[in-house]
């Protein structure tokens, strides 16, 4: 049912719905009490009604007797007239009884009444008249009035009474039953009111305070540079909708961010590269000339191959601080058929020196296979795995092992690099930037100057730490 009211306005509407349900379902309680009262009270209005006519019909009746009585036996010549009143009187009764009367069975028992009645009045009516001798109406008192009439107009009066005394009963009963449902009727609205307090409460803890929490929260660390943390996407829509504006603005400012630490490098490496280049190819220059100078004299061939491995490092140095001059600028990669196995070794062949000074020893898998041709710049990728294998060595303990892994599938070749080192906690792949704007790395333009030649080459770079300790990290070119 929530899922439906999943906004703040949609939430107002249910709270005022159910505010109006509560309302209703209170005024209808009331009502049917209302109603159910007042149908009792004009009831017991009614049977008390027709008792009190019952019994003034009665009370006539026995009056009117007395009136037959003087006037029979006492000879009261106002007897008749008084009579008459009488019968007057209990007809306008009767007619009271039958129009009070609401059902069969009471209209029935009013008849018998009105039956019995006319039965005395016809005999009492003879006495009246005096048309008989005092012996002749002592015996219609006596014989037929006493013993059979009014007999029969007691037990009309009876019947009626203990019907009107049934039903009377019967009504107290009701009420009394409507008295005990008003007991658990009239805390429903209370119920019904904490419950929609409760379900209420529920509900804007849920998608509203602990999502708001939430939010401020996320935005707080957002605002402190957290620019990864990413804000749940919970609550009412318009919660979400906001965590999800919030979500994007993070995303914007990290790639603003990174875009920002990369203008602030290039910028540092433009001053600091020709320099560094400076001074490396003055020295370089030298060393060329006197080698090349020393070459073309008089020397043993031993000493000839030294001088010409000599002129060879220095021309590789020369490209590779050529190549690190570019790295300031967009790298056009000067592409040619090779293999990265011949490029890895090429690399390698300038390190072997150092591996040697501090007793590391390299272990290649996966050089037996027949590696497969690549399109690579051989200078800048030679430059790139020199600097990994370089980083692997510096995180070497002596008698260490660096392992190159080389593998190749259908779409793509892999050369991991894996040293036994203390392994690294954090992605050196990803730009890691204190309060300050120090990075955390220490291995300078190496990790920078390899993934932006690998990149160029459509390719990954990937760190990977060991459980065991060591970094691994893995080179992907794509076939």
């Amino acid at each position: 049912m929530f899922k439906r009211f999943n906004s703040l306005q949609s939430t107002l509407l249910l709270h005022e719905l159910s505010f109006i349900l509560l309302v209703l379902i209170s005024g209808a309680v009331g009502v049917i009490w209302s109603v159910s009262w007042q149908n009792s009270s004009e009831e017991s209005l009614r049977i008390g009604s027709m008792n009190t006519v019952m019994q003034s019909i009665r009370g006539d009746v026995y009056r009117q007797l007395k009136e037959v009585f003087d006037a029979t036996f006492l000879s009261d010549h106002d007897a008749p007239k008084e009579y008459l009143a009488y019968t007057e009187t209990i007809r306008a009764y009767l007619l009271d009884l039958t129009v009070l009367a609401n059902d069969e069975q009471e209209l029935q028992a009013v008849q018998l009444v009105d039956n019995a009645y006319d039965d005395f009045h016809t005999k009492t009516e003879q006495l009246i008249r005096r048309n008989n001798t005092i012996i002749d109406r002592q015996k219609v008192l006596d014989q037929e009035l006493e013993k059979y009439t009014f007999v029969q107009l007691e037990q009309a009066f009876e019947n009626l009474d203990l019907l009107l005394n049934n039903k009377q009963e019967a009504l107290s009963q009701s009420k009394k039953q409507w008295s005990e449902r008003l007991s658990w009727l009239a805390p429903i609205p209370v119920l019904l009111a904490i419950s929609l307090l409760l379900l209420a409460r529920r509900f804007v803890r849920k998608n509203v305070v602990y999502p708001l929490r939430e939010l401020v929260q996320g935005a707080r660390l957002i605002s402190k540079g957290d620019l990864n943390h990413k804000v749940p996407l919970i609550g009412v829509s318009n919660l979400v909708q906001l965590s999800e504006a919030i979500n994007r603005m993070a995303t914007d400012l990290s790639s603003s961010h990174d875009r920002l630490i990369e203008t602030k490098k290039q910028a540092a490496l433009g001053e600091l590269v020709p320099l560094v280049a400076h001074n490396i190819r003055n020295p370089l220059a030298g060393i060329r000339a006197a080698s090349q100078v020393a070459r073309d004299e008089d020397i043993s061939n031993s000493t000839r191959d030294t001088l010409t491995d000599i002129m060879v490092a220095v021309d590789r140095l020369e490209r590779w601080v050529t190549s690190l001059l570019r790295y300031l600028h967009p790298i056009k990669p000067h592409l040619s058929d090779t293999t990265l196995v011949a490029v890895t070794d090429n690399a390698l062949s300038l390190i072997e020196l150092q591996l040697a000074d501090n007793n590391i020893s390299l272990e290649r898998l996966g050089w037996e296979s027949k590696p497969v041709s690549l399109l690579l710049d051989i200078h800048l990728f030679e430059q790139a795995i020199f600097n990994l294998v370089q980083n692997a060595l510096e995180a070497s303990f002596p008698s260490n092992v660096i392992q190159l892994i080389y593998h190749q599938d259908k779409d793509k070749v892999l050369l991991t690099i894996r040293d036994q080192g203390r392994g690294m906690t954090f992605d050196p792949v990803v730009e890691q930037v204190t309060d300050g704007e120090v990075k955390h790395l220490s291995c300078g333009l190496g990790i920078p100057f390899s993934l932006k030649i690998i990149k160029q080459h459509g390719g990954s770079l990937e760190y990977d730490n060991s459980r065991t300790g060591g970094t691994s990290v893995t080179i992907t070119i794509p076939r």
